[in-house]
């Protein structure tokens, strides 16, 4: 083994994840630092859907798509979209034996159709057990990153030795310590404030299980959303978003106890289904959080080398469009792309060897079989080439990132602006229209050209 320094990367969420995934594929030195004690230590969210050109596509480049599609659920991309009066704008969830419903059976594994679910545990943990089990660097909670050349980093834990390192990803979230070596601008707040509840299985009733649906139950008005979503198991994550000031949830703070009675007040007036939802939630449960976004047009430019950062901490946005993780595996799918050619250079063939002596130069020379290539060694990327190489990937994935915080932002204004549950179901309506007339336009051209054939 060659003795390269590995790629260091702090945060083990889905990008840092499936980064050291194809770097370990690709036997490239990685090494993962993050602050929880351990794998289970806090609850990762709820559930996501998975997009075919992005999260779909950095599994399978990494193996793992056929062992993720046991975890997925194709009914999961159902959605019901209610107004405060009970109004129903649209549903989406069709009984079991219909037509629509069976074209989701059967499916074969590792033929992902449309936007499967997964919950975000299951995903986490599917990346954890594909990493060696000293790959991941548990309770190393960072105080500081610095930079001690414009080459050479140094990170500070709690109670941990300090490191130096001249490769570092900043896989960290939106509030990333990385983040300042590159620039140091920050997400604003959104003006949306988060409440998050889980109802368990024994406690969500038939009617009320009917009622949001295989999917999520999406309850727009006056500002306010109530989100419940169903996740494996018949658990459910609950959302409650308010548009409020900064410190609105300082100023209102949840009391000590009745906390769900407190929250089912911020719904006076509200379809009666949204007190039974919040009710049948867990009272120990409840967390907060404000959501946090990037300008769509934000880039910048460095003198560092060896260092970048990816998925929230480069880029992050509301999560209303979806596009949030999985915009995170297609950077580090694209970031393990762009540095796997410097660590390791592309074997010279034995067709490019010098010819051998008389007489066996005037021998026909065949082309070598794949099998007799000549690995090259693990190198240090020259640092020239590891700047150039790590700009260009920012520059590309911001572009790509840009359509879709984009989106997110125009979502979010979507949904809490004028009849919002209205303008939702239209908009869903309409994608879904145009994805059954021209979603031939997503598939292979291989494919596409057999529709022309003779």
């Amino acid at each position: 083994m060659s003795s390269t320094q590995p790629v260091v990367i702090i945060g083990a969420g889905p990008s840092g994840l499936l980064l050291a995934k194809y770097l370990e594929q690709n036997q490239i030195p990685v090494v993962v630092y993050e602050g929880d004690p351990h794998a289970n230590h806090r609850p990762q969210g709820g559930t996501l859907d998975l997009h075919e050109d992005t999260g779909l596509l950095a599994l399978k480049e990494t193996h793992l798509l056929e062992e993720a599609s046991t975890m997925m659920r194709i009914e999961g991309e159902a959605m019901k979209v209610v107004d405060k009066s009970g109004k129903v704008w649209l549903d989406e969830n069709v009984p079991e034996e219909s037509e629509a419903s069976a074209d989701t059976k059967n499916v074969p594994v590792g033929e992902i159709r449309g936007r499967p679910e997964i919950d975000r545990t299951d995903l986490r943990n599917l990346l954890i057990k594909s990493l060696s089990p000293s790959t991941i660097k548990w309770d190393h909670r960072i105080t500081s990153v610095t930079a001690l050349s414009p080459s050479s980093y140094q990170i500070t834990f709690v109670d941990k030795p300090t490191i130096t390192t001249p490769y570092l990803v900043g896989a960290d979230g939106t509030f990333s310590l990385v983040r300042p070596l590159l620039h140091d601008l920050k997400p604003d707040y959104s003006g949306i404030s988060m409440y998050e509840l889980e109802i368990l299985p024994s406690n969500l009733t038939p009617a009320l299980e009917q009622y949001i649906g295989k999917g999520a139950l999406i309850v727009l008005d006056d500002g306010k959303a109530l989100m419940p979503q169903m996740n494996s198991g018949r658990k459910c994550k609950i959302y409650l978003a308010l548009k409020v000031p900064f410190d609105w949830q300082k100023e209102n703070p949840l009391p000590d106890t009745n906390k769900r009675e407190w929250l089912v007040n911020l719904f006076n007036g509200w379809l009666p289904q949204a007190k039974e939802i919040i009710m049948a939630s867990q009272e120990d449960s409840i967390g907060q959080r404000k959501i946090y976004q990037f300008d769509p047009e934000l880039t910048w430019d460095t003198d560092k080398t060896g260092v970048t950062i990816m998925g929230d901490a480069a880029h992050a946005m509301s999560p209303f469009a979806g596009e949030g993780v999985n915009q995170a595996l297609a950077d580090a799918l694209l970031l393990g792309q762009t540095l796997v050619p410097l660590f390791r250079p592309q074997p010279q063939s034995l067709k490019s060897a010098s010819l051998p002596p008389f007489p066996l130069s005037l021998l026909p020379i065949s082309p070598p079989s794949p099998s007799l290539e000549r690995p090259t060694p693990l190198v240090e990327p020259h640092t020239s080439d590891l700047h150039k190489a790590l700009r260009g990937f920012e520059k590309k994935m911001m572009l790509r990132a840009k359509v879709e915080m984009k989106g997110s932002k125009e979502n979010m204004d979507m949904f809490f602006g004028d009849e919002p549950a209205r303008h939702l179901a239209e908009m869903l309506t309409f994608h879904g229209r145009v994805g059954m007339v021209l979603g031939w336009l997503s598939w292979p051209v291989d494919k596409i050209k057999g529709l022309f054939s003779p």
